[in-house]
């Protein structure tokens, strides 16, 4: 039915060769304009699934009641020193409020008014009589600042401690050590104040953090629409002017800056990997063809599909997502498919025919299988559109078109370019493929039985195969932002794994946290009260004997005395020879043998801090007496509110925090931690189900993970069925054989297995964007099966199958995809990367089965008495 339409088809073609490939060309540059004007990406991840579920639902209410919760930015500020890494962190949120035009609500916890006068209310008893305890023995220390402007009372301090008969106390090594190391730093002209509140509360060597939370201005009609935030927080990152910011380190995470890496990544990488692809393909064309006309009709050929392709994008769908870009990408790969095995006929039937007679054998012979081929990988792609997963929906609607319009440029811009161009080159044989196909011709029977063996081992392994619940899989782990938050969620900062409940009121809430506590698989339960300090009351107690003993440090200073730099020279002479007799003195009293190697060598630094500053400037001695004197007034100022908080209630809580926990009507936040590590989804499932038992209206990372996981998986299996279904189906219509359609079934059977046992083995496991592998496997490998079937009835006999174009132009033709596949790989984008990786992996295996495995099958179970194999005879 097909040959008269492909023969006036061809022959209308070929004598009007220069009007098509014009018309072609015009009809290229306008879709290439409307692909580029019209081009849109879809940046909101959240819409790539379904939208009506329930628990979609009860997440969006909760975002809906708390907003402060979504689209949020975290600008994690860490260092070493806690005092530090607060200062630049309130800093810095003051430079990004004033860029109230971008940023929306800026938070910054730690660093506002209340945290600092509440700081020491916070502590656990055991740790705030530690910290009281080290303000005890810096006491004389900040006494001597506080009723005296100058350095006269610290030095003095110091002279007395050295030339005293008593043993040094414990604490003196810390303010020694304080002193010398702002003497250094006064040295090197370094103006950078010292803080002092972590000198003298040194704590073991650590990293601390603050989080700022950030919302902005998103524009989701951009295709990235969280660039002017990221831009914009970088500039003022980049520009803060502060004397500890060599000191802190600043990074974002969050939602905004994973979603904006993202997409630019999968833009990123699909341009890198269409570059790739487009070098591969030169490559191997070149060395499987060595013919310049064929390469040159391949090329045109995908080029010009590839530009209508674009422009059917955004005809169907109107955008891409961070998913369906990358068929732009495969279809440098599908889309030479059909023109490879097109020219190669040609080039096979032009050394015994006319041009003219040559086209129309060509197209009359190769059409309807490319026709049924191009129908077979859109079933493919197209498998996805009835799902849930719309994001793969999308992919498969552009995908089935792009494969719709290769089929109809091949069967056009093939004959038309050979009708007005030289004739290729005689085909050289590709001597891989060859030995590959000689080899089954004498060993078909051996090489079937070997096939059902291995396709028993890779079913068993095959079952092992796991699918990665976490939407964080697709994220680049060596980004900034995901880097960030995986030490921030290792550091129990920040957890991702959270459930949240609103409950009707705090009552209800501490309820709901009474019974959920009795659950295995909770470790914490959060509800509004638990922001009050644990332990207030003891606390309070404690910080009221504190004021008691250290109210020295608040009584009104003396009137001051004029200490000029004449006065600092004596008074730093005179430390300067009892440290000496200190350090020499091995006697009893204040000498050094009565005290620690430590302050031996805290002594001796101080010693060589003290000479150098008599014999530096005015000025540098200026500078240290600057280091020291106002910093800490600063920090006594803080002591003088930090001793004598106010208790604390959920009424005197910060008005940002409070909006975070309950409601404008009553409402309040519990949030849930879970006792395990809940990335295996077992874990997942259990602690979520487990949760969901006592308060069904929960919402989170774990609720949305097993949510969209579930989606997935069962767009898988109905996209696996339709697609198994459809493709068998019309492979029992087209080949009329059930032989042959299973024949043609096993090898797509075992690529789908070894891929799967692959993943297994290198432990990359399925995921919401790699599960497209499975029912393409079967779209884009029958495709092989129907060429090889149809060549091989065409035939009579495998040893003429081996020495057609056929084998040829299956392995180049996989060949070329194979390259753009791999060419995936190197994304950093991880669903394309894996993406990537599994396809290289089928297509590899299929080449090797296709040229192997299904030839053997049909020599060895394919009936001669087939229809097909009686109508090729006529």
């Amino acid at each position: 039915m097909l040959t008269p339409f492909l023969t006036a088809w061809i022959t209308w073609i070929s004598n009007r060769a220069g009007l098509v490939m014009a018309i072609t060309m015009l009809l290229t540059i306008g879709a290439g304009y409307y692909a580029i004007a019209a081009f849109s990406m879809n940046s909101d991840n959240s819409l790539l699934i379904r939208q009506d579920t329930h628990w979609k639902q009860v997440n969006r209410a909760f975002l809906n009641t708390f907003p402060q919760y979504d689209q949020n930015t975290f600008v994690v500020v860490s260092g070493n020193k806690p005092n530090q890494v607060s200062i630049v962190a309130a800093h810095l949120a003051s430079q990004i409020r004033e860029n109230d035009s971008v940023f929306r609500t800026v938070y910054s916890p730690a660093s506002n008014q209340f945290a600092q006068e509440h700081a020491l209310l916070y502590l656990d008893p055991d740790t705030l009589n530690d910290t009281i305890s080290k303000l005890a023995d810096a006491q004389p220390f900040l006494t001597a600042v506080a009723t005296d402007d100058s350095l006269r009372s610290v030095l003095q301090l110091v002279l007395d401690a050295l030339n005293s008969d008593e043993t040094l106390p414990t604490g003196f090594t810390r303010m020694l050590d304080a002193l010398s190391s702002t003497a250094e730093q006064a040295l090197t002209g370094d103006s950078k104040p010292i803080s002092w509140r972590d000198e003298l509360f040194q704590v073991e060597e650590d990293t601390f953090y603050q989080v700022i939370f950030i919302q902005g201005q998103q524009n989701f009609g951009e295709d990235l629409p969280n660039a002017k935030i990221i831009e914009a927080l970088q500039s003022t990152i980049a520009g803060l002017s502060h004397p500890y910011r060599d000191d802190v380190t600043i990074r974002l995470t969050g939602q905004v800056p994973l979603e904006h890496q993202e997409i630019v990544s999968a833009l990123d990488s699909a341009q890198l990997a269409g570059t790739l692809a487009l070098v591969i393909l030169v490559f191997v064309l070149a060395w499987g063809i060595r013919s310049l006309w064929i390469v040159a009709a391949v090329y045109l050929t995908m080029i010009v599909g590839l530009i209508w392709t674009a422009a059917f994008a955004m005809i169907a769908i109107g955008q891409y997502n961070t998913i369906s870009i990358i068929f732009l990408v495969m279809f440098i790969g599908l889309g030479v498919d059909f023109a490879v095995h097109l020219c190669l006929k040609f080039q096979e039937a032009r050394l015994r025919l006319d041009k003219m007679s040559a086209l129309i054998e060509t197209g009359t012979e190769l059409g309807p299988a490319i026709m049924l081929c191009g129908v077979t990988s859109a079933i493919g792609f197209l498998a996805f559109v009835p799902t849930e997963y719309i994001g793969l929906g999308e992919m498969g609607i552009i995908s089935g078109g792009g494969m719709i319009i290769a089929v109809v440029l091949s069967l056009t811009l093939i004959p038309a370019f050979f009708a007005v161009s030289g004739d290729p080159r005689p085909a050289t044989e590709v001597s891989f493929a060859s030995l590959l196909s000689r080899a089954v011709a004498k060993n078909s029977k051996r090489t079937s039985y070997i096939t059902f063996g291995a396709a028993v081992v890779l079913a068993l392994i095959a079952t092992q195969a796991q699918f990665d619940y976490s939407t964080l899989s697709l994220k680049d782990p060596k980004s900034e932002a995901m880097a960030t938050l995986i030490e921030l969620q290792r550091e129990d900062i920040i957890t991702d794994f959270a459930l949240t409940y609103v409950a009707d009121d705090l009552d209800a809430a501490n309820n709901t946290r009474e019974m959920l506590e009795g659950l295995a698989v909770v470790s914490d339960v959060k509800t509004p009260t638990d922001y009050l300090p644990v332990d207030q009351e003891e606390n309070l107690y404690i910080l009221e004997d504190a004021r008691f003993f250290l109210d020295s440090l608040f009584a009104p200073p003396p009137a001051s005395v004029p200490w000029g730099d004449e006065n600092l020279l004596l008074m730093l002479s005179s430390i300067n020879t009892s440290l000496h007799n200190t350090l020499q003195n091995p006697g009893p009293g204040p000498g050094i043998s009565n005290n620690s190697p430590e302050l031996e060598a805290s002594l001796t630094r101080l010693q060589k801090a003290v000479s150098d500053l008599q014999e530096a400037s005015s000025d540098t001695r200026a500078l240290y007496s600057e280091l020291i004197v106002p910093p800490i007034k600063s920090e006594i100022e803080w002591l003088k509110t930090a001793l004598a908080p106010e208790q604390v209630t959920l009424e005197r809580l910060p008005v940002a925090l409070q909006q975070r926990l309950i409601a404008k009507d009553g409402r309040a936040v519990v949030s849930i931690t879970p006792a395990e590590d809940v990335v295996p989804v077992e874990a997942l499932r259990r602690f979520t189900t487990d949760v969901m038992a006592v308060v069904p209206e929960i919402t989170g990372r774990p609720v949305l993970d097993l949510g969209i996981g579930d989606i997935v998986i069962t767009a898988f299996q109905t996209a696996i069925l339709i697609a198994v279904s459809l493709i068998f189906l019309i492979l029992l219509i087209t080949l009329r054989s059930l032989v042959d359609s299973i024949l043609v079934f096993i090898p797509l059977a075992m690529t789908a297995m070894l891929t799967l046992s692959v993943s297994v083995l290198i432990d990359l496991p399925l995921n919401m964007a790699n599960v497209v592998v499975i029912p393409l496997i079967f779209g884009l490998g029958v495709d092989n099966g129907i060429h090889i079937v149809k060549r091989f009835h065409q035939s009579k006999n495998v040893e003429a199958l081996v020495h057609s174009s056929t084998p040829k132009a299956v392995f180049l033709s996989n060949l070329t995809t194979l390259g753009t596949f791999c060419a995936l790989s190197f994304s950093s984008h991880q669903g394309i990367y894996s993406i990537g990786i599994l396809l290289t992996i089928a297509l590899t295996s299929l080449i090797f089965l296709t040229l192997v495995s299904l030839p053997a099958l049909l020599a060895t179970f394919s009936s001669p008495r087939s229809i097909l194999a009686k109508e090729q005879t006529v």
